[in-house]
């Protein structure tokens, strides 16, 4: 039996090998054959492992949403802080003027009255501005208009003697109430008033008039004994201080005083009476008095935010509380006179006496400027004239003075400068001598 076996293998294996026909002859069973098979090809190489993307999503997801929750925790208290600055207007409409002021007062806002004929009770609210429901910052000025049969223009008294001011305030349908301050000024001489000169008032209404008590000499009441030099002061009118120091003197003896005898002071002013304790030996001229007690630190308190109010409004708001004013007009849309900004800003604590800049609209139309004349180091009556020559309305507020020259003098005016609308308002700060 003859047999052909071929085997097969790879290209190379059969390039190596020499085909060939074997023979084979044999007598037995017919033999068996293996045939070599040739293996599954190898797997093709692993391609390299895709890193996974949903942690990394997840994690950014959680990113923007604390990002979100943050800015939404950030907005929110800030949105509670504006609204803590910011407050409603009540509806005064139908109230009396003083319960409608009182309300207002409450709420913190600023009133301003202003009494206009009209067919409502007289002394009721008929309108007010901003309109109930109406959102405004805190200290914004609210203007009533208050009914009135007949309204009545404030007369000028500053200056003026006390009878000489009641009389003219009376002529216009006023009522009077006075208070009496110290002053180097003559007893008797008004040195300012409220409301001011010019402002229009429902007849009937009360100005408040501010009188000197007048100057004094101080005695001369070294070497007195306590109780006479303590009644020679107050029969003149003044308020004896005593102190006891270490002197050679008799015990009870004055051997020292302050101010000095012969100095002008005013009505109601305090001196200083050093008393002998009897305890030094005999001889020796009496020691000086001891020196004052060193000054008091200033007193700080919180600047009112008056952003939003027209400039005289401002002003006489940061005088009541005590701080200056420096008047500043700019560019603005806001109507003519309005403070658009102040430094320091609203609720900053300060010194009393700190200079607050406001800066005043121009108006969206800004009409002729010009300088108002300077007016500081005279007496107010000049100063009014020479203001309103000028084509300006005037505002009278007193300010504190430590210069006993300056007392009744003009001791500052705001605005100033080339920038000033014609025919706004100037106010004069009237110096009050406070030793």
């Amino acid at each position: 039996m003859r047999i052909v076996s071929r085997f097969r293998g790879e290209p190379a294996a059969l390039a190596a090998t020499e085909a060939r026909t074997d023979t084979l002859v044999q007598d037995g069973p017919p033999p068996v054959v293996e045939e070599e098979v040739a293996g599954p090809p190898p797997p093709p190489p692993l391609r390299p492992r895709q890193p996974l993307l949903w942690p990394w999503l997840l994690l950014l997801l959680l990113l923007v949403a604390g990002g979100l929750i943050a800015l939404w925790l950030l907005t929110r208290g800030g949105h509670h802080h504006r609204s803590a600055a910011v407050v409603v207007v009540p509806n005064v409409v139908g109230e009396k003027q003083g319960a409608a002021v009182s309300r207002l007062d409450g709420a913190r806002l600023t009133s301003r009255v202003v009494a206009k004929a009209s067919s409502a009770p007289s002394g009721t609210v008929f309108a007010e501005v901003p309109v109930p429901g109406s959102h405004v910052s805190r200290g914004s000025v609210v203007t009533l208009s208050v009914a009135s049969t007949t309204v009545a223009q404030v007369p000028d008294v500053v200056g003026d003697k006390t009878a000489v001011a009641i009389r003219a305030l009376r002529a216009h349908g006023l009522a009077v109430d006075t208070a009496s301050v110290g002053s180097r000024k003559p007893a008797g001489i008004v040195l300012s008033q409220s409301p001011t000169a010019g402002a229009a008032v429902a007849k009937g209404s009360t100005v408040v008039i501010r009188v000197s008590r007048g100057a004094v000499r101080v005695p001369d009441l070294v070497g007195q004994s306590r109780s006479t030099a303590v009644s020679a002061l107050r029969g003149a009118g003044l308020v004896p201080h005593v102190f006891t120091v270490p002197s050679a003197q008799p015990k009870g003896q004055v051997v020292a005083q302050h101010p000095r005898a012969g100095v002008s002071v005013p009505r109601g002013a305090k001196v200083r009476l050093n008393l002998s304790n009897g305890s030094g030996s005999g001889g020796g001229a009496p020691p000086p008095p001891p020196p004052p007690p060193p000054p008091p630190a200033p007193a700080t308190r919180s600047i009112p935010d008056v952003t939003g109010q027209p400039q005289e409004a401002a002003q006489r708001q940061l005088n009541t509380a005590g701080f200056k004013a420096r008047v500043i007009y700019v560019s603005s849309d806001q109507p003519e006179g309005t403070i658009v900004s102040q430094a320091p800003s609203g609720g900053t604590t300060a010194k009393k006496g700190t200079r607050v800049r406001l800066n005043a609209s121009l108006g969206p139309t800004p009409g002729p400027q010009k300088a108002p004349p300077r007016v500081v180091g005279l007496d107010p009556q000049t100063a009014t004239a020479r203001l309103r020559s000028a084509g300006f309305r005037v505002q009278r507020l007193t300010q504190t003075t430590t210069v006993s020259s300056q007392d009744g003098q003009v001791v500052d005016e705001q605005p100033t400068g080339a920038n000033v609308p014609a025919g706004s308002t100037v106010t004069i700060y009237i110096g009050s001598f406070s030793g």
